[in-house]
């Protein structure tokens, strides 16, 4: 609908011949309506920039009986959409299974926003979903990501903790979360300086609590908007995505109890503006 109301804006639609620019604007019966589209320029920016993919053993973290991890390429949704046509980590997850003979179980207890990369984990069998629900729900999970970020013009110290509460966001369709207002949750990520770049810092965030968009919208709050996200502050034009990785997950096996800990590799477009940066400190 967004792409729609563009569309009328810039020019594209006439009413009896005249070029009308108000979206809002009623029509009559009997009345001639003319729209000049361009159907590819409809599609929402998200999905015209989704990256192709196809899951084998190379993106496999860790398998075993119970759970599968995988690294998540950006520009993928993690759960299918409203658009059927549209491929998901999920619904990879579910043909790699079914092409390996396994079933095609699939319970999904975690999420990554479309352009960020990094560590997934399933459960691919059922007695494992109680207690990797309540690890993921409360604090049993530890999360680790790294982000490049905008240098702030005071540098923080190498460690710090960032507790604001964070409430949904607004009506309207607004995507960005907000830090507090009404029905705010508590909410604290730790974060530490690994790098300190010309006008870039390298941080790793660790999550201690699990709310929408938390490590964006905190690093944000601090004064430090991830490069490349349009939604929280930094939508320039040095970073090609979101510049967020999931880099580690470590928690208790579901149903053996041990200690798992399962680690993703930085992707290469993150390693290529990570060399950039670092040059042009030079």
């Amino acid at each position: 609908m967004a792409r729609v109301r563009a569309l009328v804006a810039a020019g594209g639609a006439r009413v009896n011949g005249e070029v009308v620019r108000a979206a809002g604007r009623p029509v009559r019966a009997g009345q001639r309506v003319e729209a000049l589209v361009r159907p590819e320029l409809l599609r929402p920016r998200a999905i015209a920039s989704d990256r192709p993919f196809r899951l084998t053993s190379a993106e496999i973290l860790f398998r075993d009986q119970a759970l599968l991890a995988v690294d998540k390429p950006p520009g993928l949704p993690t759960h299918a959409t409203a658009d059927a046509s549209r491929p998901s980590l999920v619904g990879h997850v579910e043909s790699f299974l079914r092409e390996a003979g396994a079933g095609s179980y699939v319970a999904v207890h975690q999420r990554l926003d479309r352009d960020t990369s990094g560590v997934v984990l399933f459960a691919t069998d059922p007695r494992a979903n109680e207690n990797l629900a309540r690890a993921f729900s409360g604090r049993g999970v530890e999360k680790t990501y790294v982000a490049l970020v905008d240098r702030p013009a005071f540098l923080p110290g190498r460690g710090l903790r960032v507790s604001a509460p964070l409430s949904a966001p607004g009506p309207g369709g607004a995507r960005r979360v907000r830090v507090g207002g009404e029905g705010a949750k508590a909410a604290q990520t730790e974060v530490v300086v690994r790098e300190v770049l010309a006008d870039a810092l390298l941080v790793e965030a660790r999550p201690l609590t699990g709310r929408k968009h938390q490590v964006r919208a905190h690093l944000a709050h601090a004064g430090m908007p991830i490069l490349g996200d349009p939604v929280y502050g930094d939508a320039g034009g040095r970073a090609p995505r979101l510049m967020l990785h999931a880099r580690r997950l470590a928690l208790s096996h579901p149903l053996t109890g041990q200690p798992l800990a399962i680690e993703s590799p930085l992707p290469a477009d993150f390693e290529a503006l990570l060399a950039r940066l670092r040059s042009a400190g030079r």
